[in-house]
């Protein structure tokens, strides 16, 4: 465990909490139709499912276009969605999908016809990466998920050019996640490198979802027949560095691998940050009975945890300001997105705040891990003299949601966080002279 070195003030430690609460791009997801859902207002709450969420899956249907170009006016209904999800303080999870069984035909759109839709899509992609937190290639075969196609896109060929284009399309900021082991391998046959991690590259945009999760062997096909002893190895590899979601599902139910022991060991190996809180339910209900289920909901994720601080109790204007921290990673996995760590002082007299940020990245605090954190900074000269709280914020990155508290990180503590502001208090006052 890191020990922080020999600072000046006092040593404050902090309680944990095993209480369940958001946080952003992590948890349980729901699901929803995006070009027919509109009130995300009700997801954050629980409304929907009585499963409060901060991700949410959405499906976008195109199959009425798979033989036209997307008219404007779809792309305008699509566009108000993303705004009211936006608004809502969500994040989303995004697949788009021609062949849907049980809701739409099972047709889906020739190659050109898949890549031109890429294209019209750019867009709305764009202007709403603040809140897309991955893709999901989809677009081929059944539910979008690579399988079935009715134009024999579920070829290598095919494939590859369909991934070529989203990421292309695609804003920088934005993962792709791919459903099976096999096509990832195919385009990368050597894993991600922590020396590669999160350096722009198009295999450190490339992330998994497996939407079999527990479903045997070879999860339903996730994992290629007999190799998923090698592609779980090749899985370990990368996802520290890539998105991991998912869902279980109905095929083979009832089997060992679905039991607690075997899903948390898991979900921890490879990383997980989000999956469906609401398929396949015999499997959660399974998760329930043997007592799990509210663990995974603590941990899907990072789950950050104040651990101690070491806080100066007076100083000048103009003056070193030193701090140390230290926060354990509870969780299966760490973020994906990158995110700012900001110290915050705050006028008790005029409720001013003052930010200071943090040289660290928390992509790279490690699940399991403890982090010893150092501020180093000079206290501005024209600092107003009077007392100041002291508190942590680790906002979204992006302008549009930066100031946001539902897009803050929320620390695992007790008696820290301020959900009208966003930020954790470090429970100590520091007095300006």
């Amino acid at each position: 465990m890191p020990v922080l070195p020999p600072l000046s003030g006092r040593t404050v430690a902090y309680q944990g909490s095993n209480e369940n609460f958001l946080n952003p791009e992590r948890g349980f997801h729901v699901a929803f139709q995006l070009q027919e859902y509109n009130d995300y207002r009700l997801v954050r709450s629980g409304g929907w499912f009585n499963l409060p969420a901060s991700v949410v899956f959405v499906y976008v249907s195109l199959y009425e276009y798979r033989h036209s170009t997307i008219p404007q006016s779809y792309l305008d209904h699509l566009r108000s969605r993303l705004e009211n999800a936006r608004q809502a303080g969500v994040k989303l999870i995004i697949r788009h999908y021609y062949a849907f069984p049980g809701k739409a035909g099972l047709e889906d759109a020739p190659l050109d016809r898949v890549l031109q839709h890429i294209e019209q899509l750019r867009p709305l992609w764009h202007d709403f990466q603040d809140i897309i937190l991955t893709m999901q290639a989809g677009f081929i075969g059944h539910w979008g998920e690579w399988h079935h196609s009715s134009n024999n896109l579920d070829r290598p060929e095919s494939e590859d050019r369909i991934v070529r284009a989203l990421l292309a399309a695609l804003p920088q900021s934005i993962p792709l996640q791919l459903r099976y082991l096999e096509d990832i391998e195919r385009l990368f046959p050597q894993p991600l490198a922590a020396s590669q991690a999160f350096n722009g590259s198009n295999q450190a945009r490339i992330g998994h979802h497996n939407d079999c999760f527990l479903a045997g062997d070879n999860d339903a096909g996730t994992y290629s027949w007999n190799q998923w002893d090698r592609q779980k190895a090749y899985l370990d590899r990368i996802t520290r560095f890539v998105p991991v979601a998912g869902e279980t599902c109905q095929v083979n139910f009832g089997q060992a691998r679905q039991s607690c022991s075997v899903a948390l060991a898991e979900l921890r190996r490879f990383n997980w940050q989000v999956i469906s809180g609401t398929w396949y339910e015999p499997v959660l209900d399974r998760w329930r009975s043997e007592g799990c289920f509210n663990e995974i909901a603590r941990r899907l994720g990072y789950r950050f945890r104040l651990v101690r601080a070491i806080i100066p109790e007076q100083l000048s204007r103009g003056g070193s300001f030193k701090l140390g921290l230290e926060i354990a990673n509870d969780g299966f996995a760490n973020p994906i997105r990158p995110r700012h760590v900001q110290i915050i002082l705050r006028s008790r007299a005029s409720g001013q705040v003052f930010r200071f940020p943090i040289n660290t990245d928390p992509r790279l605090w490690e699940p399991d891990k403890t982090q010893a954190l150092i501020l180093d900074a000079i206290l501005p000269g024209d600092l107003p003299a009077g007392e100041y709280e002291v508190l942590l914020h680790l906002p979204d990155p992006a302008p549009s949601l930066a100031s946001r508290p539902e897009y803050a990180i929320r620390l695992a503590n007790q008696n820290v966080w301020e959900a009208t502001t966003g930020y954790n208090s470090l429970q100590h006052t520091l007095r300006v002279q």
